[in-house]
């Protein structure tokens, strides 16, 4: 049993109302649509369909309604060209500001026990109105602190406006939800139907979306911190928007040849060359990089500062943002340790029909779509 496995019934909301032996993952993003559909089990999955979406329209000023119309218009589409083989079934994900995760110790107790006072036990964790929310835990194991027995709960509360709105989503286009994740979550059962279990080691999943960085640092496969900063691919183009006067479109085809430059060398070689596009576009960015590498040193330290013992391995790179050129030797270089791209369709059969660029978008819907409805409590 995988250390994924203990956190298999960690669902913000539970649908029964479909027996799913296969479903689709859809990962809803501001910008484009993931879509991942796996056979099989785990070490021995194959890919029976996936598609990339990304939306007509969807620049940093473009505002949500006209994007979740959009979202809705391609996913339908989408549908009705599927086979009647194809799931109809589908696990989508939340993030960003409306979900909280939190590490509680609670006094020991049995999981119904808990189940029952989860409402009042939460209340002091969560920043919202209890009302306002759905709750989920699940329970890591026993902690001793301060002399007491304790058990230390990954406590995950959120917003129903944002489930609801997701929801419809899938609803509307013909789609039957049996699960929500959250992106955090579905980022580390990725990486666990791809990593060697022969190989200790604790990462830190950099997943760089649009509007959103979700991290998430897995020790043997479990989630120990979980975080999500609005510092983004869309900041990046906000930042090359207005240094070069030009439409958001025009600034997305910049971060396409953009480099960041990492070391005096790099820039040295960029400035020999006479590399001037480059160069610029490198002094806009890093500003904004730096903010991000800010954010991800706070959560290694976080990490870090629970225990002398504690040391992160290598840091895996996620998401349209991850693409950014140089983006992991920069962060190798400032981080002092090993970076690479995430892919997390490394150990899936058949998958090598999605290109390479493309692979590291698809980490939340890879992670959906190992999710079954048996996972659900």
């Amino acid at each position: 049993m995988g250390a994924l496995d203990k956190l298999k019934n960690l669902n913000i909301e539970k649908f029964r109302f479909n027996k799913a032996k296969d479903a689709l993952g859809v990962d809803l993003g501001s910008t484009s649509i993931k879509i991942i559909q796996l056979k099989g089990s785990p070490g021995k999955y194959s890919l029976a369909r996936w598609a990339y979406l990304p939306l007509p329209n969807a620049g940093p000023d473009v505002p949500g309604p006209d994007r979740r119309t959009q979202a809705i218009n391609l996913l339908k589409d989408y549908v009705a060209k599927q086979k009647k083989s194809a799931s109809r079934h589908a696990v989508f994900s939340v993030s960003g500001n409306s979900v909280i995760v939190r590490y509680v110790k609670f006094n020991r107790m049995s999981r119904p026990d808990l189940a029952k006072m989860i409402f009042i036990e939460a209340e002091p964790y969560i920043p919202f109105a209890i009302p306002e929310v759905n709750l989920d835990f699940h329970i890591l194991g026993d902690v001793v602190e301060e002399g007491q027995r304790k058990m230390e709960t990954i406590l995950v509360a959120a917003k129903k406006e944002i489930i609801q709105s997701r929801l419809e989503v899938i609803q509307q286009v013909g789609l039957s939800p049996i699960m929500i994740d959250v992106d955090a979550f579905a980022l580390a059962n990725a990486y666990e139907i791809n990593r060697n279990p022969a190989v200790k080691e604790t990462v830190l999943i950099v997943h760089i979306g649009a509007s959103v960085t979700t991290m998430a640092i897995l020790d043997q496969g479990v989630p120990k911190v979980v975080r999500d900063v609005f510092i983004a691919g869309n900041t990046l183009t906000k930042a090359l928007q207005r240094n070069f006067q030009c439409d958001a479109k025009q600034a997305d085809a910049m971060k396409g040849r953009a480099q960041l430059l990492a070391t005096p060398e790099e820039r040295e070689k960029a400035m020999a060359e006479n590399n001037k596009e480059v160069l610029q576009m490198s002094t806009v960015m890093l500003p904004v990089m730096k903010d991000l590498l800010a954010e991800v040193q706070r959560s290694l330290d976080f990490y870090l500062s629970q225990g002398v013992d504690r040391q992160v391995t290598r840091v895996l790179l996620s998401g349209g943002g991850g693409r950014l050129g140089n983006l992991t030797g920069y962060f190798g270089h400032e981080l002092k340790m090993p970076v690479e791209m995430f892919d997390p369709l490394a150990r899936i059969e058949g998958a090598n029909v999605v290109t390479p660029e493309l692979r590291p978008l698809f980490a939340v819907a890879v992670g959906l779509a190992v999710r079954r409805d048996g996972d659900v409590s």
